[in-house]
């Protein structure tokens, strides 16, 4: 049979890159990009085909010997690794049942929900099922993952902030807390052609990233300290004229308050509090302010410090004072795309009765609760028709707070926990906490690919399709494109995906008549009713894409979708819900300034989530092609401060904190401040016993071990970055 090509949607990262998927005689024979053949992208870059190491390892991961096949049922002890094989009705029936009777007995809050959807977004079931369900408490990533500043672009504008791509006409780019050399390559690639142009890059880093070498301006600030340094930039910006004076007038409420706050960090102390000399703030200030259109691109490294709610309010005010918003190479305000049925109809969060929002897990950090989301929704319905959706923001149960409820039993008893796609031991804070609660609950169902240290603990392990045995489709909600992509092969063995898992126990639980789909593919029909195509003719004539012509300056239509109708610099959101107005700068609470007594212990500063370029968070560790090329955990030092510490480059240190240790080999890397260490994050050790007392090595270099949970006072982000910590040899 002649080899087949057809077009897929990657899901092995975030990204969701269009591919191209080469099948024969039913097998996958290999992945390629498509940027190299004519597409937008690969004329930017000169028509060159790019290569993604999990693209380069696909077939090696679909057929790998270690992956999940069939439901297991545990047959042991709890963490024993004795398991027993059943079938998916036997598993569903089961499971189904257990929930029944827990909701019986302790109400639908008692179950908490998990889950990633393994990249190839099937979150709108999950939500749908939870919402049937009448659980509050999906307690998710997105506040660490964007949510939480989607939710704050949204109360102080109405619109999603700076979702389109970099585009040919942007003069300055600024970088703060991302390095997309390693986590986005298509924003790194794209930056680098445009430089060749002219485009000027600021890159705010506590290390010199790849990003950093190649920016015009490197910015070394203190980790934590990202919102004095935004505001120190503000201070230039207004205090020297370079502000937009027509678009601050007509369209921006608070500026003269914005003004005197801004008094309040000059660069001198700014200078003091960041480690940037202040020359070098006002530098960046002005390229920023001067070299138009400019767009700020932030990632995790701002999301998860301490006081990231502020940090993402001076983020914001950035490109507005300057009359960066909706402009062709500024930043964009995105509504969404018409051409696909919202994603409010699959979720159903209506259905979620009132009395059982309420109940939500960390309603102490507002931005987060239902109530804010039930006023920015209405708001945004000045500037769009387009309903609100839940998924993406972060309208969650805050995770260290469930944590410490399940444990607790306050403010009820949580009994029950669906963990899908998900590594919680490897990706929330303060792990040892998370092992306790999935020890202590009375039921705990895992769905994932790979036997990982979460589903060791679980009562049910359920074999997930991967992005490569299903459908996929993403985007639309928040940006004017969006994608899909075929099934490179059906689930082999008794994989499934999903979208089957939240179907069925829907079915089974009372909420048959809101399943009508029996297919992803029927319920991806369902979505692209508005454009007039199924799933396979949006595959077949639009190949796996749709997107509409970037409109700009929205704003003039119907202003912003916020109270005062304009662009908040002071929010009055923000302080309705007890909070200050206009982004501040306080102490990281684990810091030595914070805790001088304690960093006589601890005097070092751990940044955490560090990305290994070849593998995804806490996946492909089994996979050898990728594995051999980062066999191991490494954290970066200062090779002075190593040396200072008798440590020599490649020696296996401790880590640790407050709440722990754990294991890395160090790298020396001049690039970062001796008071510094920047440790990667997602470690275990696949082929090490699974089970007790191992869990795949799980305690060995999990660096999540050792942060505490520590969380931002309005959003509930949990701080991975900033943390107080000392380093010494490994000497076992």
């Amino acid at each position: 049979m002649a080899e087949e090509v057809k077009t897929g949607m990657c899901g092995l990262c975030g990204m969701h890159c269009r591919i191209s998927l080469r099948v024969k005689d039913g097998e996958l024979v290999g992945v390629e990009s498509p940027w190299g053949k004519g597409s937008t992208i690969g004329k930017l870059l000169g028509g060159v085909v790019t290569s993604c190491p999990r693209a380069n390892a696909a077939k090696e991961y679909l057929y790998h010997p270690s992956r999940l096949n069939f439901p297991l049922k545990r047959a042991g002890a709890r963490g024993e690794n004795r398991w027993q094989r059943i079938s998916w009705e036997q598993a569903l029936d089961e499971i189904a049942q257990n929930l029944a009777e827990i909701r019986g007995k302790y109400g639908a809050e008692a179950l908490v929900i998990e889950a990633n959807g393994e990249h190839n977004c099937s979150e709108e079931f999950r939500a749908r099922f939870q919402h049937l369900f009448g659980t509050p408490n999906y307690a998710g990533h997105q506040p660490v993952c964007f949510g939480a500043f989607t939710m704050l672009g949204l109360m102080v504008s109405g619109f999603v902030i700076g979702m389109a791509p970099l585009r040919p006409e942007t003069r300055c780019l600024m970088l703060i807390g991302i390095n997309p050399a390693v986590s986005f390559p298509q924003i790194w690639r794209l930056m680098r052609a445009f430089q060749k142009d002219g485009l000027k890059v600021i890159v705010a880093d506590p290390r010199r990233s790849e990003a950093a070498m190649a920016a015009d301006i490197w910015l070394q600030h203190r980790p934590g300290t990202d919102t004095a340094l935004l505001l120190g930039m503000t201070n230039v910006i207004i205090n020297e004229g370079l502000y937009d004076r027509d678009f601050v007038s007509r369209w921006c409420h608070g500026f003269e308050q914005l003004v005197q706050r801004v008094q309040d960090y000059p660069p001198e102390k700014v200078a003091d509090i960041t480690w940037v000399p202040a020359d070098k703030i006002r530098e960046a200030a002005r390229l920023y302010a001067t070299t138009k259109p400019a767009q700020i691109r932030h990632g995790m490294g701002l999301e998860e410090i301490p006081n990231a709610t502020p940090a993402h309010h001076a983020r914001c005010i950035l490109p507005a004072i300057t009359g960066n918003l909706d402009v062709p190479g500024g930043e964009t305000l995105e509504t969404g795309h018409p051409g696909i049925l919202p994603i409010t109809e699959i979720e159903l969060s209506d259905k979620l009765p009132r009395e059982q929002k309420e109940k939500i897990i960390g309603r102490q950090y507002k931005l987060s609760t239902w109530e804010t989301y039930d006023k920015i929704r209405e708001n945004v319905k000045k500037v769009t028709a387009r309903p609100l959706p839940v998924y993406w923001l972060s309208v969650v149960a805050n995770a260290p707070s469930v944590l410490h409820a399940i444990v607790d039993e306050k403010p009820y008893p949580i009994k029950a926990v669906i963990t899908e796609a998900t590594g919680t031991l490897l990706s929330f804070p303060n792990a040892k906490l998370v092992y306790e609660a999935l020890r202590k609950v009375d039921l705990h169902v895992a769905m994932d690919v790979f036997m990982t240290p979460n589903c060791q603990l679980a009562d049910y392990v359920l074999p997930a399709a991967s992005p490569l045995e299903k459908p996929g489709f993403f985007g639309g909600e928040y940006t004017h494109s969006f994608d899909g992509g075929v099934a490179a092969v059906d689930p082999l063995y008794e994989r499934k995906p999903e979208f089957y898992l939240w179907r069925e126990l829907g079915v089974r639980l009372g909420q048959e008549a809101y399943w009508p789909w029996q297919t992803l593919e029927e319920a991806f029909d369902y979505r692209l009713a508005p454009l007039g195509v199924t799933f396979k003719q949006f595959i077949e004539e639009k190949r796996g894409h749709d997107s509409l012509p970037l409109e700009y300056k929205k704003y003039e239509k119907a202003g912003f979708g916020t109270p005062t109708g304009k662009f908040e610099l002071y929010s009055t959101m923000l302080e309705e819900a007890g909070y200050d107005p206009l982004p501040w700068y306080k102490e990281p609470p684990s810091s030595p300034i914070a805790s001088p007594e304690l960093a006589i212990e601890y005097p070092l500063i751990l940044i955490t989530g560090r990305k290994v370029r070849r593998t995804y968070h806490s996946q492909f560790h089994q996979v050898e092609s990728i594995r051999k090329k980062h066999p191991e955990p490494l954290v970066q030092i200062n090779p002075s401060k190593a040396a200072d510490l008798g440590i020599n480059n490649g020696d296996w240190v401790w880590i640790e904190t407050t709440v722990g240790r754990s294991k890395f080999k160090c790298e020396y890397f001049h690039g970062i401040a001796p008071q510094v260490i920047y440790a990667e994050f997602g470690w275990w050790f696949p082929e090490q016993p699974e089970g007790e007392p191992s869990l795949s090595g799980l305690w060995q270099s999990n660096i999540n071990a050792v942060i505490p949970d520590i969380c931002d006072e309005a959003s509930g982000t949990w701080v991975l970055r900033g943390i107080m910590c000392k380093v010494y040899r490994a000497e076992d």
